[in-house]
């Protein structure tokens, strides 16, 4: 492996204190490579919540930190980074999906505010929308985290009702009556095609400047 990194170099670019976790474990215990290529075969499931790298990454207290460092990076707000990534996890939604979303809907900025023809308003970090949240504050609306955890639950709904990522993102932005109705707008069309474009590179960063760079077997050779 060209240019890869030990657990204990990555951790000393971080600045974590602790590695033992990151030694012990390694990407390979992280991943559990035989079984992930198992499941997909089995499945077809490659792109979901349960074959995601960087949510497998992130539910693993050694490789944690990695995760959050690299989308921190993407954000250029760890608080932003964080928000996202805790809610991601507790709706299952694919990182690289989560932040592909936030990215197209606000350029993660959480004071982003779109008015819409139909006098409605978006707003925050996942665009959330007044008629479509009427108890929010306009403080909850700014909010990163209240944003984070309404965007991702929602998302969660729309990928349980429409069964598939594409249609779910486009149930998200029309909304699920338009979708099911087959009156999908081509703006949402095009919208769907950023989230996807923006999510393959993220997918393809996050290969390079993490799982590449993190060397396993100098890792675990470090620890003994």
């Amino acid at each position: 492996m060209q240019n890869a990194r030990s657990g204990v170099e990555i951790a000393e670019m971080l600045d974590i204190k602790d590695i033992d976790e990151i030694v012990s474990l390694g990407l390979d215990a992280a991943f559990g490579n035989a079984s992930r290529e198992k499941t997909q075969k089995e499945t077809g499931k490659e792109g979901t919540a349960e074959n995601d790298d960087g949510l497998r990454l992130y539910r693993q207290a050694g490789t944690k930190p990695l995760v959050e460092w690299f989308y921190t990076r993407v954000t250029n707000n760890k608080d932003v980074a964080l928000a996202i990534l805790e809610n991601a996890d507790k709706n299952d939604i694919p990182t690289s999906l989560a932040f592909a979303l936030a990215y197209v809907e606000s350029k993660f900025k959480p004071n982003a505010v779109n008015k819409n023809t139909n006098s409605t308003i978006d707003r925050g970090l996942f665009q959330l929308n007044n008629a479509t949240f009427p108890n929010l504050t306009e403080e909850q609306f700014f909010d990163p985290w209240t944003s984070a955890k309404f965007g991702m639950a929602h998302l969660k709904f729309c990928l349980e009702t429409a069964g598939n990522e594409i249609t779910a993102l486009a149930m998200y932005n029309a909304g699920t009556t338009r979708v099911k109705n087959d009156s999908t707008p081509q703006h949402t069309l095009n919208y769907v095609s950023q989230i996807s474009k923006y999510r393959k590179n993220l997918e393809q960063r996050f290969s390079t400047e993490i799982i590449a760079n993190f060397d396993t077997e100098n890792t675990l050779a470090s620890a003994k």
